[in-house]
């Protein structure tokens, strides 16, 4: 092993030229990369000559020949090293995942002495095939060395033009691609699409969580696809993510790692007035891997931990300065901590059963736990414990012959969010006279568990020799999945009693009785609020890469997806309450026809029409091949995510009932209702509230599905250059992208004359003119769009003298007819009411610039600075004459600044094992104290408008120290 400031100068030089390929977008697979190539001599020297690639690391050897004219192509390349032969002359050559090099040869004459032909390398560089697909490359070196303030691996995807990464102050990632919500984004990892079906984070278990979501160190690279990707990657209406996961050696080695911070390694949040809370974030983690069996034969296991203690100040409501708490009462108020903690596990095996076969088995484990859920008016009982669990198994097959290769793959996974009150018994609200919050104690409100689980085949051949007007690599898949799809919410799961506190008179204090009660109650026969659905989800597709000529390259692509949900098409509106729809003259002259709502379990067919062009080129402008044109057009469908479907179902069974009592002159009730009773001490028992409702007739709120359901898409188009300067790289593209089909629910509710507003009015939905008999009518749309044209540029010098540079930016110029985030469009009669806006939190110019610099003593420096200008906000404001409406305003303080720095060392040692290093490292986040507010006062009759809520957290956090050492081996 390379020792001291030599190994940091090699380290770092890989860095470089890994960064120099971030500037170039190349595709081969979705998880492997192909090599090209080509022997230039005479017809009968180049025809038939035996090439083989070695993974210089593994020792895996793939072989092939060179076509008529010389060429050759390798595909479905693990990234990594390779050493190529052609007879015997030797090159080494890196490989990013979903690259395409090109490496030729040229066959010439050997001195007059020597009568042998001999064989030369004429030149090799990474090109572009990708047609108009834009992106970028993260390696693993990119990761390593760069500032972070997380182990998430995602969090360095604003590496590539038109995608953010939103870190939250918990520490908490999500992605976010153009104006489109987190849920379009998917991630492949291995070539396994990681989506979450149920929950709206993206990929599953990263819906309201603070966890990663797969060890880091097992991460061998990633790329980042901003749009217009090839016909494999499915489920995807933004960005999509693919990465590789790292596999053993044919040499032992391992690392153990610590990241340390907390309160007294970081400056003060604005809102920290009274002092710095306590806070702690740890990150552990050890990783093994090496051989079983020399070049046949490989193992990695991965482990990391991630522990939080971030306190949250119980302070009471706005109530509480207007009592006298009671002792016991004042003892729940203070400082307390919530714990978070995650394991995450990874183990593969890789085995190259023979020079044409290869198995691979990997298996992920995630569980974490999160108390967290009080502060302000909610003690510490009346929170919340999330739970993430999420599972999945892994199993490639791979046969490669000369002229065709398949992979065979076998998925399995099984994920769950559950979030439970962390105390199961009656949640206690103590409100002053007039109902001001003080405290809530006892068990909280919120129940559910959300998931996943089942398992699925895919299969993709690939020829690879196939000659007609050049060459064609053609790749064909088809992909099945068999999973349930489960839901279950119950709201609230424990009794909510309510009390006046002052019940005696102001300036009292008493418990004498509740003035109301609320708790949820299934209906009879059922789980109450659980939805279970059987999914069975195809895909095709067939992908053509074409070598028209040496200059020009056509990916040529179409796939179709399709998926079966039976509860969907099988669900069977209630009859009664078709009757009352039926009945309800309120919607004779509505905008919709309730006969499309309307089921009885015939009316509904799947969606057929996901059918997906993909289109693009890639044509070399000269010569020297610096210049190089490449555009492309794209479809890609995504999906409507179950937990908003599947409220129409789930609404039925679970209803949130609540009496109120008399006795409390400050909260009277209308005693002509039958939800308002005498008091009775029997009711703080659960056979006490059954007393109340025997059989509840759930006859509340509903949700209704359109017969025609669609499905979200995307159409990508762009067109761009890419070219070389000497030790710089460039390229910008323009591009176009609108997003179709999102879901939203509609208010169906009507007055009586079928108006929506009351006469000459613009605001005031229809609330309380809901279906006779049941109450609010919710109605699907597929009516959500977003458009955006951007600007791409990145430029990149490669390292060199000790040092190099990558740059990305992005211009925006985003719209959306609706907040795209919220799916509940309920002011305005249908969403194009709306009308359309600047895209919220989708800024018009994005900067991120990232270098590395090789300090003396062998120090190494990398940072990262992110700029991006204000951003817009929503509001709703309503004038003198009662009129409302929605607004956008950008405040000037939302502009965001933040500039990261980390230092690391190398220390070589011969502790325990010869040749190990020890190193350490710091990073400073946000290293210039950058206040970046994500929180304004967005009312315009008040002299603060658009100005920054100093008593919120900022966005990102301000200045941090995170401390680091590890030891490899």
């Amino acid at each position: 092993m390379m020792t001291g400031t030599h190994w940091l100068k090699k380290r770092a030089l890989v860095v470089a030229v890994a960064a120099s390929l971030c500037s170039t977008t190349v595709v081969a697979q979705i998880e492997g990369a192909t090599l090209r190539g080509k022997l230039n001599g005479t017809e009968e020297t180049v025809q038939g000559v035996k090439v083989t690639a070695r993974d210089s690391k593994r020792g895996y050897v793939s072989t092939t020949t060179t076509r008529e004219d010389g060429s050759y192509v390798f595909v479905g390349l693990k990234p990594g090293t390779y050493e190529i032969a052609v007879d015997n002359r030797l090159e080494t050559i890196t490989l990013r995942v979903g690259q395409t090099a090109r490496l030729n040869f040229t066959v010439g004459d050997m001195p007059e002495q020597d009568s042998l032909e001999r064989i030369t390398v004429s030149g090799s560089r990474v090109q572009n095939f990708a047609g108009g697909e834009v992106g970028t490359n993260i390696t693993p070196e990119l990761m390593k060395r760069l500032p972070q303030n997380n182990r998430n691996f995602l969090a360095f995807a604003d590496l590539a033009p038109g995608v953010q990464v939103n870190t939250g102050a918990d520490g908490s990632v999500s992605l976010r691609g153009g104006a489109q919500h987190q849920r379009n984004v998917n991630v492949f990892l291995d070539g396994v699409s990681q989506k979450d079906y149920v929950l709206k984070g993206g990929v599953t278990g990263q819906d309201s969580s603070r966890g990663n979501p797969f060890p880091q160190s097992a991460i061998g690279e990633y790329k980042v696809i901003t749009q217009n990707y090839k016909a494999e990657y499915d489920q995807v209406g933004s960005t999509a993510v693919t990465a590789v996961t790292r596999s053993g050696t044919n040499e032992f080695e391992g690392e153990v790692f610590v990241d340390y911070t907390d309160e007294g390694l970081r400056e003060a949040e604005p809102n920290e007035t009274d002092g710095k809370a306590e806070s702690m974030i740890r990150h552990t983690g050890v990783t093994l891997a090496g051989p079983i069996i020399k070049d046949k034969l490989h193992f990695l296991v991965s482990y990391e931990r991630k522990t939080i203690n971030q306190p949250y100040d119980v302070t009471g409501g706005e109530g509480v300065d207007f009592i006298t708490l009671p002792a016991q009462y004042q003892d729940l108020l203070g400082r307390v901590t919530s714990g978070f903690e995650e394991d995450l596990f990874f183990g593969k095996l890789d085995w190259r059963i023979s020079e044409d076969q290869a198995l691979e088995f990997s298996a992920k484990i995630r569980d974490e736990s999160d108390v967290s859920g009080f502060g302000g008016a909610s003690t510490y009982s009346y929170g919340v414990n999330r739970e993430v669990q999420d599972h999945r198994y892994h199993l490639k097959h791979t046969y490669t012959q000369d002229a065709w290769q398949n992979e065979f793959r076998l998925t399995y996974e099984d994920t769950s969010w559950s979030p439970r009150p962390t105390t199961l018994e009656p949640g206690i609200v103590l409100q002053t006279a007039q109902q001001q919050s003080i405290l809530n104690l006892g068990g909280g409100r919120d129940f559910q568990d959300k998931g996943q689980q089942g398992w699925g085949i895919q299969n993709d051949f690939t020829w690879l020799d196939l000659e007609w007007h050049g060459y064609h690599v053609i790749k064909a898949g088809i992909k099945y999945k068999n999973i349930e799809l489960t839901t279950l919410q119950q709201q609230p799961y424990n009794p909510q009693y309510t009390y006046n506190v002052e019940i005696n008179g102001p300036d009292t204090f008493a418990l004498e009785q509740p003035f109301r009660v609320e708790w949820g109650v299934p209906a009879a026969g059922t789980v109450g609020g659980a939805v279970v659905a059987d999914s069975e989800q195809f895909g095709i597709y067939i992908q053509d890469d074409w070598e028209v000529t040496d200059r020009l390259t056509l990916n040529i692509g179409i796939r179709w997806d399709y998926e079966k949900v039976p509860s969907y098409k099988d669900y069977q509106t209630p009859d009664e309450l078709v009757s009352a729809l039926r009945d309800w003259p309120n919607i004779e002259n509505a905008n919709y026809d309730i006969e499309n709502y309307i089921s009885t379990g015939s009316e509904r067919d799947y969606f057929t029409g996901a059918w997906q062009p993909r289109i693009g080129f890639s044509y070399i402008m000269d010569d020297e091949q610096n210049h190089m044109l490449f555009g492309g057009y794209g479809r890609s469908y995504d999906r409507n995510q179950f937990d908003f479907v599947q409220l129409e179902q789930s609404a039925g069974s679970f209803r949130s009932v609540n009496y109120q009592f008399t006795g409390d002159a400050a909260n009277p009730c209308d005693t002509s209702s039958p939800n308002c009773i005498a008091w009775d001490p029997a009711y703080l028992t659960q056979a006490g509230l059954d007393q109340l409702v025997a059989n509840v007739q759930l006859q509340g709120e509903r949700f209704l599905l359109p017969n025609e359901l669609d499905m979200p898409y995307s159409d990508q188009l762009s067109l761009g250059v890419r070219s070389f300067f000497g030790d710089w790289n460039s390229e910008i593209s323009v591009a176009h992208i609108a997003s179709k089909n999102g879901f939203n629910w509609v208010l169906g509710n009507r007055r009586e004359d079928g108006t929506f507003f009351e006469p000459g009015r613009n605001w005031g939905p229809p609330w309380g003119f809901g279906v006779p008999g049941w109450g609010n009518l919710l109605l699907a749309t597929n009516d959500g769009e977003t458009r955006a044209n951007n600007i791409y540029f990145k430029l990149n010098r490669a390292f060199k003298d000790g040092w190099s540079v990558n740059l990305a930016y992005t211009f925006s110029d985003a719209e959306e007819n609706r907040v795209y985030n919220e799916v509940f469009a309920l002011d305005y009669e249908s969403v194009s009411d709306y009308g359309w806006s600047d895209a919220v939190g989708v800024p018009d110019h994005r900067v991120v610039l990232t270098g590395s610099y090789d300090l003396p003593w062998g120090i190494a420096m990398t940072g990262k600075f992110t700029w991006s200008s204000p951003v817009s906000y929503q509001y709703l404001y309503c004038g003198p004459d009662d009129s409302c409406a929605y607004q956008r305003a950008e405040p000037d303080d939302s502009e965001y600044h933040r500039f990261d720095l980390a230092l690391s060392k190398d220390f070589a040692t011969d502790y325990i094992i010869k040749d190990s290093v020890f190193w350490v490292r710091f990073d400073v986040q946000n290293l210039f104290n950058t206040t970046n507010y994500n929180n304004f006062y967005l009312n315009p009759d008040e002299d603060n408008f658009q100005q920054a809520n100093s008593f919120s957290s900022t966005n990102g956090g301000k200045r941090q120290l995170k401390l680091s050492a590890g030891w490899q081996f």
